[in-house]
């Protein structure tokens, strides 16, 4: 499944979030959905488990509450 919303690269902010010992955190932050998949599942393969990826939020540039949420990449 491909999911894309479209828009100038640098108008979202996709951020990858886990979970670390019951704490939901970001784990990575990207201009596109692609590379914040990317870069958390490297981030959680890294952690040794200690850090489980979850979801991405999608954050409009300048705006404070995420817009939307998407399920990782398999």
């Amino acid at each position: 499944m491909s999911i894309q919303i479209q828009s100038r690269l640098g108008d979202y902010l996709y951020l990858a979030m886990g979970d670390c010992n019951g704490h939901k955190v970001v784990i990575a932050v990207g201009y596109t959905y692609g590379y914040a998949d990317k870069k958390a599942k490297q981030f959680e393969e890294a952690s040794q488990g200690t850090v489980k990826y979850i979801d991405i939020s999608v954050v409009k540039s300048g705006d404070k509450e995420k817009c939307k949420t998407l399920e990782k990449l398999v």
